[in-house]
Parts: C-alpha cells; structure tokens; sequence
C-alpha cells in the first residue's frame, strides 16, 4: 500500500468524507493497493453515512449484489434512494428500473418509476428518455403525453450526434421511424421540427451526465 494510500485512509478515518470517497475507490478499483471489495465497501459506507450522495450510490450497488457484504434489498433500495433523491442520476436510473421491473413497490410504481426516469432523463441519461419514452407509451393513465414520448426520443436519438450513446441514440431512431410509418399526427415533419427544438432549446439533455 502506497504512503499516499495510508495518509487518505487516516484522514479518512479522522472524518474527511472526500477521503472516504477516495479511499474506496482505491480498494473497489485495485489502485495503489490490492483490490478489497470488503474495503471498498466500508470506507463507501462510512462517506454514505455522513451523506455522501454517489458513495450511497456505490453503497446501495453492493448491497443490492452482495459486493464486499451480504445481499440485502431493503439496505441497498435505501441507498438508493437517497442517493437518486440527491441528484445522482444513474441512481435514478436504477431506482426507476427496480420500479419498473415490479422488484420494488406495488401501487403506483409505474408513475414512480417514470418520475425517475424522468430525474435521470434532465439530466441527460438516454437509457432513462428511451424507458420514460417506452413507458408513457406503455402505460394508460398518466401525465405525459404523446408530445412527451416523441421529445424524450429525439433526446435519445440526438445523443448520437455527439458519439455518445450509440446504441441508445439508434434504438431512438427505430422507435421514431415505427411511430412515423404507423401514421403518428404531423409525421416526419413534426418530428424534424422537435429536433430543432431540443436542439435550439434542451442542449443540456444530450450531453450524458458525468
């Protein structure tokens, strides 16, 4: 283990949240000492506590898998959720999933689910445009409209144009040139038109967040 390595895990324990952080980043990935999953998580959990809103991310992706601790859904959807709650998109991301998926909740998990997606999909997460996309089309009653579904696609779509997230920015695609070709009101022209749009006035929903 390196001096520096040592230095941060003492701070750490001295109460630096930021050390914390480092700290298990350095036993999750094997930098500057062996990789520990048991570490990793440790020195995660303790940032998570002092409310470190991405540690709670990493603390709930372990539970949630049993990295570095036993599994345990209940332990690792309340990280998640405070972290989702604070802002870090990919939480959102999975917390909207499990919602979707029928793992967690029961009433209204659909709407939960898409609320979100949503929180992710502001934030630039294309995964989360396309499944708010899949969802508003999926589900019956609901806030969104057809309006919606089209913006959040042209988002995904449009992220290709940066070489970001191919894959999701083709799925887009597919699923717009299906809506166009079953006869969607306003067609290929409508849809060109909320490309200028987000291009002109959402820039901030094509660049994936960090």
């Amino acid at each position: 283990m390196e001096e520096g390595l040592k230095k941060l895990i003492m701070q750490a324990e001295q109460g630096d949240v930021e050390s914390m952080v480092i700290v298990g980043d350095c036993f999750n990935r094997g930098s500057y000492t062996d990789k520990d999953d048991k570490k990793a998580h440790f020195y995660y959990k303790m940032a998570a506590d002092a409310g470190h809103a991405k540690a709670s991310l990493m603390v709930a992706i372990d539970f949630l898998h049993g990295i570095g601790i036993e599994k345990d859904k209940k332990n690792g959807t309340k990280y998640l959720q405070y972290a989702a709650d604070n802002g870090v998109a990919y939480a959102q991301y999975l917390l909207a999933s499990l919602y979707n998926l029928g793992e967690i909740g029961f009433l209204g998990r659909e709407q939960k689910a898409m609320k979100y997606f949503e929180m992710a999909a502001r934030q630039g997460d294309a995964k989360s445009q396309i499944e708010l996309a899949d969802l508003i089309m999926k589900v019956k009653k609901s806030k969104y409209t057809l309006d919606d579904m089209v913006f959040w696609l042209v988002c995904a779509y449009l992220h290709g144009l940066n070489k970001e997230a191919m894959n999701e920015s083709d799925a887009a695609l597919k699923r717009l040139n299906h809506l166009i070709s079953s006869g969607m009101p306003g067609g290929k022209e409508w849809v060109e038109d909320i490309i200028e749009k987000v291009k002109r006035d959402y820039p901030e929903y094509l660049k994936n967040p960090t």
